[in-house]
């Protein structure tokens, strides 16, 4: 990308317009290649509009700063108690993304009490949601397989509560998938399938964990 463009989106995020911030921000954050330090300044504007009293502000900040947290998750991650508070926001979307904005950013040491804030979270959002984070958990469990048990333990304790056959199937699929990328759920997951086999109200899945 150009320099004389990556300065004027750069001066942009002074600009006095609300939406011209964000989408010099945005712009700044789709650009390829681009270096942490060049990110910083659209990310430090992001992050004060994760606390914006508009929840449209909220959502678009919140969408921006999920993608970059795919390549960069060590930039957003001195966003990550902004996102903790956005878990309780009343926009289930919003409290989605910065659930699964925070899978991707948080260290080891944050897992378990992520999951705690989690697992009130999933007991109150429709299914399409909890599906998203089933997923996010998922690639935490290959980012850091030492809290294999903790996390496929999680996703477990789900298989027995309230919920959809997308919801279920998520989850099998994960944990099936995860037996295959990290050996070491393998004797802990098929103990887990099996409960659920005993107890499972749709028949298409205790076929699937049985082939």
């Amino acid at each position: 990308f150009s320099r004389a463009g990556y300065a004027f989106l750069e001066a942009s995020l002074r600009h006095k317009s609300e939406m011209v911030v964000y989408e010099a921000a945005k712009s700044i954050c789709s650009l390829p290649g681009i270096e942490p330090q060049e990110l910083s300044p659209a990310v430090n504007v992001l992050q004060i509009f994760l606390s914006s009293p508009k929840p449209a502000v909220r959502f678009a900040a919140i969408k921006t700063v999920s993608q970059v947290a795919v390549n960069h998750p060590r930039m957003v991650s001195k966003c990550n108690e902004d996102l903790e508070a956005l878990i309780a926001d009343a926009n289930r979307s919003i409290a989605t993304l910065a659930i699964t904005t925070l899978l991707k950013t948080g260290s080891e040491n944050s897992v378990d009490r992520l999951l705690k804030q989690i697992s009130v979270f999933l007991s109150e959002i429709p299914d399409e949601y909890k599906v998203t984070i089933v997923k996010s958990i998922q690639r935490l469990c290959l980012t850091y397989p030492a809290k294999h048990r903790v996390l496929v333990g999680f996703l477990s304790n789900f298989l027995r509560e309230e919920g959809g056959f997308d919801f279920k199937r998520s989850i099998v699929n994960s944990i099936v998938s995860l037996m295959k990328q990290v050996p070491e759920t393998t004797e802990g997951s098929l103990l887990h399938l099996c409960e659920f086999i005993e107890d499972c109200e749709f028949t298409m899945l205790s076929t699937q964990i049985l082939h």
